[in-house]
């Protein structure tokens, strides 16, 4: 019983670390679209400047997915 509890619990981590990692792709693209404006010096939506702001967040979000990662 103890080693299914432990199998279970092993594959919620990874579902919520599959998850966590398909987030962090979509926010990378997020980046590179404003990295690639800024380059080109182009002018800055204020959505591209609230999720500078989320940079933050984001750090938060890269621990968890790497602790998740370790805990498997």
């Amino acid at each position: 019983m103890e080693t299914k509890n432990l199998k279970e619990n092993q594959q919620a981590k990874l579902k919520e670390l599959q998850a966590q990692q398909a987030k962090l792709k979509e926010l990378q693209a997020e980046l590179e679209r404003i990295n690639t404006k800024i380059k080109n010096n182009e002018k800055l939506s204020v959505d591209d400047t609230k999720f500078i702001g989320d940079l933050g967040w984001l750090t938060a979000l890269s621990v968890t997915i790497a602790s998740i990662a370790a805990s498997l």
